[in-house]
């Protein structure tokens, strides 16, 4: 049996590097879009490239859109935010008029995008759940989610699926210095600790987008995230027991308003997002819960 094509792009980052040997487990053949320079395959079935025009064949059965720089790395400047729109909206302009100068027409191009299309709750209360038919809202990471997922789906020949993604957590990414001051035995709870966090297994992430490329369904957008909704004192909570520490300081919500400015949205506000779409078409979460989720990336069990 022929082994299916995937192209990823973004494959060198954080979901990527852990999507390309899932991919392989599963007997793709793997074409890896990435900026860095001098990377070498080290499987036969997998190909690395700088640039669209590397990729030689134009059999492409599956595209995997992650391209994008990290959200939360840099204070948003002006400068920043128009690099945050480079490498995601640009990116994927590139993409899909690659593919329709080369007549690539893939069975599925799962294409990424954000929770923060959401936005943040301005009266801080956080009693609604947003699902996909959810509106976003006219602040910086809505609107960038907005103009990334319209950039893809106005290709409308493509078979494409948005996914808005939560926080990843797994070995590696953001996790780690979210959980810094509590291995410290220092800072739990930040501001009022009633902010959510919204969050997803990177096994269920990679899960889900294999689930997604197989999917035959109208359903445009997917939000990838777990079913259970907790905020952030609740986070410190379970994270401090699994860790086995007692943390006992408040962070001020102000200290990160003064260093971070509009970015501290990130880590002071959100909305609770569900996984409807995933659910109703017969997803099942490996990881559901939190606890359960820290338990295998920190204990292996």
């Amino acid at each position: 049996m022929k082994k299916m094509t995937v192209l990823v792009t973004g494959a060198s980052g954080f979901i990527g590097s852990h999507l390309l040997p899932f991919l392989l487990k599963n007997n793709f053949h793997v074409i890896a879009l990435t900026r860095q320079k001098n990377k070498a395959s080290h499987h036969s079935d997998l190909t690395w490239v700088n640039h669209f025009d590397a990729i030689t064949s134009n059999e492409i059965d599956y595209v995997i859109n992650l391209a994008g720089e990290n959200i939360g790395q840099k204070r948003w400047t002006d400068q920043r935010k128009k690099q945050l729109i480079q490498s995601r909206v640009d990116m994927t302009e590139q993409l899909y008029q690659w593919l329709q100068q080369k007549s690539i027409f893939p069975q599925c191009i799962i294409s990424g995008s954000a929770i923060g299309y959401y936005g943040i709750d301005p009266q801080e209360k956080w009693m609604a759940i947003c699902d996909e038919n959810t509106q976003p809202q006219a602040i910086f990471m809505s609107e960038l989610c907005q103009a990334w997922e319209q950039t893809a789906l106005k290709f409308t020949q493509q078979n494409t699926k948005i996914i808005r993604l939560a926080v990843v957590f797994g070995d590696g990414g953001i996790l780690p210095q979210m959980l810094l001051p509590i291995r410290l035995n220092m800072i739990a709870k930040i501001g009022s600790g009633k902010q959510p966090v919204v969050w997803i297994h990177i096994q269920d992430v990679l899960r889900a987008i294999i689930f997604l490329l197989q999917l035959q369904a109208d359903q445009k957008v997917y939000n990838l995230v777990a079913p259970e909704q907790i905020n952030q004192q609740g986070f410190a909570d379970v994270a401090a027991r699994v860790l086995k520490r007692k943390p006992f300081m408040t962070m001020p919500k102000c200290v990160f308003e003064l260093a971070l400015g509009e970015q501290s949205q990130l880590i002071l506000n959100g909305q609770y997002v569900t996984p409807q779409a995933l659910c109703s078409h017969g997803f099942k979460f490996q990881y559901p819960n939190l606890e359960q989720a820290l338990t295998e990336i920190l204990l292996g069990h």
